[in-house]
């Protein structure tokens, strides 16, 4: 099959697509892996997308459920998922959904890559406010009879890998020293287009810990700060930039910075690729409690002794 025209409106993966996940308890470890296969496809004249899917590992779930574009905005019609989305312009999506076949919520960041034949996605799956699973998973388009590949996929057992905050792949690629630089685009709080900037962010190790430096984010001028990390989390101490987050094998983390001589707040959703050469991310500003803007976008890894 050819790929089908893309929505009017923000992000629509439409298409056949099939991929490997791995899938983390709430505290971080590895459980397992698992496989993802999709199958988007719009229904009617309105856009109204309809979704057929399979996951197959620790967690299993399969069925359909429905997406009700509207503009910016989504809406996941059920049965075995119901919630609601925000098309973060054309290549990612923030949502928020139920899942009642599994008694779990999720929150969600996807995100299609440059070459619009690879997803990224983060989800994260509460049972009330209690994080149980972590699901990265990284899927590519199934064209006519092509056979899915998911490169770099890392092998064992999830017994032998849960004491392993890298599950096997013996370094923390998003703690490796060197440089994430590329575009991200900026979004006012309703999402809508602002611009497109260069970002770096460089990260050296120290003895106990990182120390990163980052440039051309929306807190302005650059910013350095230095973080300790024990694998599973990474935390700071008190100074101009304090906060926490949570990693999943290395290649993926979910947290809070606060900017606190800005009077900002970043709420930072990471996924790096299998081989760790890209990573795709999502960053929503707040100020309080109320959004004031978004970067979205992947960046390129560039290792310090390159």
């Amino acid at each position: 099959m050819e790929r089908e025209a893309s929505c009017d409106t923000g992000f629509c993966g439409i298409g056949r697509w099939a991929g490997t996940a791995e899938v983390y308890a709430g505290d971080g470890r590895f459980v397992g892996n698992g496989t993802d296969q999709r199958f988007a496809r719009t229904v009617d004249d309105d856009g109204q997308i309809r979704i057929d899917l399979a996951f197959v590992g620790p967690l299993k779930f399969s069925g359909h459920y429905f997406i009700r574009p509207e503009g910016k905005s989504r809406s996941y019609l059920g049965p075995v998922n119901t919630g609601f989305a925000e098309s973060v312009g054309e290549h990612a999506v923030d949502g928020n959904g139920y899942w009642p076949v599994t008694g779990l919520s999720q929150k969600l960041f996807l995100a299609m890559l440059p070459d619009r034949g690879t997803q990224l996605h983060l989800s994260l799956m509460f049972r009330g406010e209690q994080l149980i699973y972590t699901i990265v998973s990284e899927s590519e388009m199934i064209l006519g009879d092509t056979p899915s590949s998911v490169p770099g996929l890392v092998t064992g057992v999830g017994y032998d890998l849960q004491d392993d905050p890298t599950a096997g792949r013996k370094e923390m690629l998003l703690h490796r020293p060197g440089t994430w630089s590329g575009e991200l685009t900026t979004y006012d709080g309703d999402l809508k287009l602002v611009e497109t900037a260069s970002v770096e962010e460089e990260v050296s190790q120290t003895s106990d810990g990182l120390q990163v430096a980052l440039r051309g984010t929306l807190a302005g001028d650059d910013l350095d700060y230095s973080l300790h990390t024990n694998g599973w989390q990474a935390w700071s101490q008190m100074g101009s930039t304090v906060g926490s987050y949570n990693l999943s094998g290395g290649r993926a983390l979910s947290g809070s910075l606060h900017h606190l001589d800005r009077g900002l707040r970043v709420w930072r959703r990471e996924i790096a690729t299998n081989d760790g050469t890209t990573k795709a991310v999502l960053h929503n500003w707040y100020r309080g409690g109320q959004r004031i803007g978004s970067q979205q976008g992947t960046l390129q890894f560039n290792p310090a002794n390159a």
